[in-house]
């Protein structure tokens, strides 16, 4: 067993890392970058389970790390507690993989369903951390009906978004719920809360 697996495995064990990643993914895929290591999570709501290789071809998201993100991980619920900034470096980490996925999802590359969700197709978003500085900057833009994720901002948006750690989960909380309920309704529930939670992060200037 790599040293990496172990590592996660034992986070798998932790009580508060179970909590604080309910909700926000079923199925996701890890590939540890400097060792070439690829790892599948599996929430099963009570546990987590963590295996060897990416096992199955439709993962919440994907997300590439490094060994010292591991064991970084790992510290941050070592005390079965996660304070402030232990929040926002995990948020930031996992910001623009688990965005990418969720406009990787079919419904969101339906013309229809954003033109009726009023969705815009080209925007700038960060995460805040605790000082209230930007991090992360973001520009994302639809073109012929995909979407792009690029770092940094680009263009002229139609709007800016400013997100809190916790805003950003509310978001993949909501999204990864209507995903896992697979109907028509649960998208266009998702999306008048969207409109809402969009207004509430959006700065002008």
């Amino acid at each position: 067993m790599s040293a990496n697996l172990e590592q996660l495995m034992s986070l798998s064990t932790q009580p508060a890392a179970v909590e604080w990643f309910r909700g926000i993914f079923k199925h996701g895929h890890l590939h540890v970058t400097d060792t070439g290591e690829r790892f599948t999570v599996v929430h099963h709501g009570d546990r987590l389970e963590v295996m060897p290789g990416h096992l199955g071809d439709r993962p919440n998201f994907v997300i590439p790390l490094t060994t010292v993100n591991v064991a970084n991980l790992v510290a941050f619920f070592a005390d079965q507690e996660i304070n402030e900034y232990e929040q926002y470096r995990i948020v930031k980490f996992m910001l623009r993989p688990c965005l990418t996925a969720a406009l990787s999802m079919p419904i969101l590359q339906n013309g229809t369903f954003r033109r009726a969700a009023k969705l815009d197709t080209h925007w700038h978003e960060a995460i805040l951390d605790p000082e209230g500085n930007e991090d992360e900057q973001l520009t994302v833009i639809c073109v012929n009906d995909q979407w792009i994720v690029i770092p940094g901002y680009h263009g002229k948006p139609q709007r800016r978004l400013l997100m809190k750690p916790e805003q950003i989960l509310d978001y993949q909380r909501h999204v990864f719920a209507a995903s896992e309920r697979g109907v028509l309704s649960g998208w266009l529930e998702v999306a008048r809360w969207y409109l809402q939670w969009r207004d509430s992060v959006t700065v002008t200037g």
